[in-house]
């Protein structure tokens, strides 16, 4: 195997679960697909969950998309800042943001659920969140470390402020799984770094 992609095989192998399970919803639904049809696939509804005990959701709503410029857009985000991340946290830091941001997504919301009812008539799903985990885990090495990823996080301020807007903007686009995407990546990283920075302390 290539080099290149052997140093970025988690980013990948993501996108290659998304471009299936999308052929795959393609071949079943067509091009577009349904919020109930997206239920039937493991999209994310907290009443699944509340009630059924369906806790795969968690996991499965990161994976499925609703439309080709869903996932057009979102293959190609995961692209450009995945194979970046996957270069500057290394495998095992990449992996362990991109699970917990996958959880955080689906996990905030259903929080939300939990505290103030909401969420209760809407289908989640998309890799959006870890996306966003992604932008999270940037933002949080940009904090630690200003003069090595501040210019980094600042060449895509812009667009992640435009991201916010129209996750606002756009009632479909769920505006609290990204905010718990963001999160989850954003305190994962600090955590890891933390832990990592001690480590060098102990053995320095």
């Amino acid at each position: 195997m290539d080099r290149k992609y052997k140093d970025c095989i988690i980013t990948y192998v993501l996108m290659g679960i998304c471009i299936i399970v999308y052929l795959y919803t393609t071949l079943r639904y067509g091009v577009e697909m349904s919020a109930m049809e997206g239920i039937e696939v493991g999209g994310f509804n907290p009443l699944y969950i509340y009630y059924n005990h369906e806790y795969f959701r968690f996991i499965t709503a990161n994976f499925i998309h609703f439309g080709l410029m869903h996932i057009f857009c979102n293959i190609y985000s995961l692209y450009n800042l995945g194979i970046l991340m996957e270069k500057i946290l290394k495998k095992k830091k990449y992996a362990i943001v991109i699970i917990v941001s996958m959880l955080s997504t689906t996990c905030f919301s259903y929080l939300l659920f939990l505290l103030f009812n909401s969420g209760t008539n809407s289908v989640m799903g998309g890799i959006s969140g870890v996306i966003f985990g992604l932008i999270g885990s940037l933002l949080a090495l940009a904090i630690l470390y200003k003069d090595i990823y501040s210019y980094l996080f600042k060449q895509i301020a812009t667009s992640v402020l435009l991201m916010f807007f129209i996750s606002v903007a756009i009632p479909s686009i769920s505006l609290s799984g990204h905010i718990g995407g963001m999160l989850g990546g954003f305190v994962t990283t600090i955590i890891l770094e933390k832990i990592n920075i001690k480590k060098k302390m102990i053995i320095n």
